[in-house]
């Protein structure tokens, strides 16, 4: 039977091969963003996060759709990769102010800045006068004004009553221990989720740039100078968690490391650079240049 021909990859994947750490020329001399810089443009990224988090499962499941799909297929051109990262970027803040809308919304009518549904209820209440009917005045003027007295007596007393049932109906009811467990876990799979999508397209889709990252002039370059993709921000996502769970210490790191490379740049093996800073640093060159061993073909041969 003849022996199908492995792909240069699956080749590889079969014996150590040296991994492309290489900084590519052009990104030497790049200026670096500041700590500070960084931080705030994650908080602005995490505030547009946690509203977006609420705007239910159906968008998470779309955007989950969509890393799915540019895992397998990332051929898209770079016009292409732009215009998809400016729709992303317009539905993200899209989600993100209806959902402040609604919690504004809601907080300004639970201090009585909207109208309650108990003055709606008072206009309900009150009589109309049927199509056609004479006017009251041609009635009985006395007998009109004692009816219309009674009337708004009896709705008084339903809103006085309405109002009762709301105040008891807003009364926060305690949860039970398992009730608070499942909102918990709810709420962490929903951001969890949607963190895949926000840290995970957008940059891949917008030159290694987030919301947060666009205000504050920053971008997010690999070290070998190739495009930032969808597998590059998942590595880099992988590295924030990683950053939690060493007390945060993975983070900080960006305050020691030599490129500022915190445990997620460490992961993707990535940098964050500064677009308002000058272009080049006035870096000096080295006085002299080690050349470094080139590996010859045989050592690309597995070991026997």
């Amino acid at each position: 039977m003849p022996v199908l021909a492995e792909s240069r990859g699956a080749q590889r994947r079969r014996w150590v091969t040296p991994e492309p750490l290489t900084v590519a020329p052009a990104l030497v001399g790049l200026p670096l963003a500041s700590p500070w810089r960084r931080a705030l443009a994650m908080g602005l990224d995490l505030l547009v996060l946690a509203l977006v988090a609420e705007s239910g499962d159906l968008w998470l499941f779309v955007g989950l759709l969509l890393v799915v799909l540019q895992l397998r297929n990332q051929r898209q051109g770079q016009g292409d990769r732009k215009r998809l990262g400016w729709l992303l970027a317009a539905l993200l803040l899209w989600l993100a102010a209806s959902q402040a809308w609604g919690l504004w919304r809601d907080s300004a009518r639970e201090h009585g800045a909207v109208a309650q549904p108990a003055e709606v209820t008072l206009k309900a209440t009150l009589p109309l006068a049927a199509p056609g009917a004479a006017p009251a005045a041609s009635i009985d003027t006395a007998s009109d004004s004692d009816t219309r007295s009674d009337a708004e007596d009896s709705a008084q007393q339903q809103i006085d009553r309405l109002k009762a049932e709301l105040k008891a109906a807003r009364a926060a009811q305690p949860k039970t221990v398992r009730e608070q467990a499942e909102e918990l876990s709810e709420s962490l799979a929903s951001r969890f989720g949607w963190g895949i999508v926000y840290f995970s397209l957008l940059p891949a889709w917008w030159a290694g740039q987030t919301l947060g990252k666009r205000v504050l002039g920053l971008r997010v370059l690999q070290l070998t100078g190739q495009p930032v993709t969808v597998m590059t921000s998942l590595k880099r996502y992988g590295g924030y968690a990683a950053g939690l769970a060493t007390g945060g210490l993975g983070f900080a790191q960006v305050l020691w490391d030599p490129n500022r490379q915190g445990l997620q740049d460490k992961a993707a093996h990535t940098v964050v650079v500064d677009l308002r800073a000058p272009a080049f640093a006035a870096v000096p060159a080295p006085a002299t240049a080690v050349a470094q061993p080139q590996p010859s073909a045989s050592s690309q041969d597995p070991i026997p």
